[in-house]
């Protein structure tokens, strides 16, 4: 008798999400390249909102500076309350909340 010797190959399938709606028609089809570019774009976005967000600070701290140097050169007194700034009848102060509109 003749035996017949099989070799598995190897394969390199990949793999696939295919989703269907209820009528059995093909909605979207997930592939290992879609999560590579979603990746990708994940990666990218972070690197570009850190740096955005670096040069933000650095243009303020700097615009910051130079105005307040400026501005401080005049000579400031002390806020005091004074009769204008005391609670005036009917006028009740509201204790601090941690949410607006009362939602605690």
């Amino acid at each position: 008798m003749d035996k017949t010797k099989t070799n598995p190959l190897p394969t390199k399938e990949g793999w696939a999400v295919h989703v269907y709606d209820s009528d059995r028609h093909l909605r979207f089809t997930l592939e290992p390249s879609h999560l590579w570019a979603f990746s990708w774009g994940i990666g990218i976005g972070i690197l570009v909102a850190i740096l955005w967000s670096a040069l933000h600070s650095m243009s303020h701290s700097a615009s910051y500076g130079a105005s307040y140097s400026v501005s401080n050169t005049t000579d400031q007194s002390p806020l005091v309350p004074n009769s204008e700034t005391t609670c005036r009848e009917g006028f009740s102060a509201e204790p601090a909340r941690s949410f607006p509109f009362g939602i605690d």
